[in-house]
């Protein structure tokens, strides 16, 4: 044990060692002034930071995915558009604030969209949740109540579907739009993660076609729901009975087209131990297993890292139970940790150590090598960002929050400007 901890620590320090912190003045965005979760203009395509002649840096390494090749076969194929119809690659971000506003996985989604084929929108929530948002959706909810797994309580343990998210009905008749933020005129599969007991739910579309939702028995088990036939965006979901109902996360995708769809599954304020409130684990497994994901992005660390007290035995475990349950519900899927960003306190020092959160190093430490023991990839962010305490220069450049946690919605535009340009490169690197 005592070796392999030494392994773990001598592994992330020759990473941390090995690439420099150029990042910064290589990847160059404009200061906002933009709200966090107001919508903003997506990035033009990312340009590649090497200098002619050189090597590209990557903080993208992989520790032996078994995946990774095929899922790089899949993205060549949809760039040579040689893929049949409907092929659909798909990546799901699961993870904190930094991932429920959409900012980056928005930013990924159309950066890798441009290149491989637009397959729509992937999965959402099933109504606004406060202090979030999604790029491009939107909602219109009336009679209906959101209910999150960030403040579940012993009545609600163990209830939340994949997600986290429960919307229900809390008078007849009560209805909930789902509207596309740009119009669109095709035909979209639908499916739908769904909580009934004996009332159905009525579906209807953009050109007035509606679908009946029966309740089938067992009663109250989630499951979810793939609609029988296409349907034109925006859609209502009507409830004909106030509680008789409950819906979770909507899957989106574009009938018969090929590309890629980026999802973020995130909610603020939370670590991976949240999933521990989600129906474990014959219910919600079997979603993640239904959605078909072929790279999973576990993307906590922050809130983990606050924590002074934090478990850093118990973190581990959980990573660790994560990762498993995502090879179990998708063997075939590559699976990528994210190591926590830079983060610092509001307090001034001159000494980085005493301004970082106090178990970041921990944190990241924990993901570097529990991602080298289960032979996933992993992208390291605070590298990216150019190293310890390098958020005051973001901060300085307009990338980041005054609070120095979270970013602008440049400086998340930029994160993942540099970790589609990392993973491109590590792509490069790899042999067929």
């Amino acid at each position: 044990m005592k070796h392999a901890m030494r392994l773990m620590i001598c592994l992330a320090t020759l990473l941390s060692a090995c690439y420099a912190p150029s990042f910064l003045s290589q990847h160059t965005a404009a200061p906002e002034e933009e709200a966090l979760n107001e919508p903003v203009e997506e990035p033009a395509e990312a340009k590649s930071s090497a200098l002619p002649g050189t090597i590209p840096l990557s903080e993208f390494h992989d520790f032996g995915d078994p995946n990774f090749r095929a899922l790089i076969h899949k993205m060549r194929t949809l760039e040579a558009h040689s893929a049949p119809a409907g092929s659909v690659l798909r990546i799901v971000q699961f993870g904190d604030s930094h991932t429920a506003s959409d900012t980056i996985t928005s930013s990924l989604r159309q950066l890798l969209q441009q290149r491989l084929g637009d397959a729509g929108i992937g999965w959402v929530a099933p109504m606004k949740a406060p202090g979030q948002s999604h790029r491009l959706v939107r909602y219109e909810a009336n009679g209906w109540e959101l209910n999150t797994s960030r403040s579940a309580n012993e009545d609600w343990q163990k209830t939340f579907p994949l997600g986290g998210y429960i919307a229900t009905p809390v008078s007849e008749k009560a209805t909930l739009s789902v509207i596309p933020q740009a119009e669109n005129a095709g035909l979209w599969n639908i499916r739908l993660s769904l909580r009934q007991w004996r009332t159905p739910l009525i579906l209807t579309d953009a050109d007035e076609k509606r679908q009946v939702i029966e309740a089938v028995r067992p009663f109250g088990i989630w499951r979810d729901i793939e609609l029988d036939a296409p349907l034109r965006l925006p859609f209502t979901i009507t409830a004909l009975s106030p509680g008789d109902a409950d819906l979770g996360g909507i899957w989106l995708e574009k009938h018969e087209s090929a590309g890629v769809t980026v999802s973020p599954i995130g909610q603020n304020g939370v670590t991976l131990k949240n999933w521990e409130y989600w129906s474990m684990p014959h219910q919600w497994t079997q979603q993640l297993a239904d959605s078909q994901a072929d790279m999973v992005i576990l993307a906590y660390g922050t809130n983990e890292a606050i924590r002074s007290d934090l478990d850093l035995s118990d973190m581990k475990r959980v990573l660790r139970e994560s990762v498993r349950t995502v090879r179990e519900a998708l063997p075939e899927s590559v699976i990528t940790i994210v190591g926590a960003p830079d983060a610092l306190l509001a307090k001034e020092s001159i000494d980085c150590g005493e301004r970082l959160f106090p178990m970041l190093n921990e944190v990241k430490s924990a993901q570097l090598g529990i991602a080298a023991e289960t032979k996933a990839l992993f992208w390291d962010w605070q590298a990216a960002m150019g190293g310890p305490c390098h958020m005051d220069d973001w901060l300085a450049e307009g990338l980041a929050k005054e609070d120095r946690v979270h970013f602008s919605p440049a400086g998340y535009r930029k994160s993942a400007e540099i970790f589609y340009s990392d993973l491109m490169t590590l792509i490069e690197r790899t042999s067929p």
